[in-house]
């Protein structure tokens, strides 16, 4: 827990991919992320600022039960590569073209940051480490917010 941000939630885990590959469907094909990822329903670029950095709307995927209604975010977000290592970053931001939309909750998230690069041991994997920040906003008990 940090001072006026709060909970982080941290992921660190190597993955059976190369680093290019994750690169590619995490910033390349982020428009298709719904497609295998089942937390996400759609995720649509706003506006490209320059070559690395977009704005972004995400809508999530409901929860079993619908324990956690609709959600989505306006997100900026930055990709950059030095050398083989890969740096994701993001937090939540407004956009003048997806205002509040009926019937989801605007949730936050961010800062968020996430570093990928192969593993010194073989080149195939890839360390994955996630440091993610998220207020899902609404009245929802922490015990629920930690599970989702």
């Amino acid at each position: 827990v940090l001072p006026d941000i709060g909970k982080i939630f941290k992921l660190e885990v190597m993955l059976e991919q190369k680093t290019d590959y994750l690169y590619e469907e995490l910033v390349d094909n982020m428009e298709q992320m719904g497609e295998w990822n089942p937390n996400v329903k759609q995720v649509r670029i706003l506006q490209k600022i320059g070559q690395d950095t977009m704005i972004t709307h995400e809508v999530s995927a409901e929860t079993p039960g619908n324990v956690v209604g609709p959600r989505d975010f306006v997100s900026v977000r930055c990709a950059k590569r030095r050398g083989s290592t890969c740096f994701l970053a993001g937090m939540s931001t407004q956009h003048p073209g997806m205002p509040e939309q009926k019937g989801f909750v605007r949730a936050e998230n961010g800062p968020t940051c996430i570093v990928m690069r192969p593993s010194g041991e073989d080149p195939n994997k890839t360390k994955f480490t996630w440091l993610l920040s998220l207020d899902l906003k609404g009245w929802i008990p922490k015990t629920v917010i930690n599970r989702v």
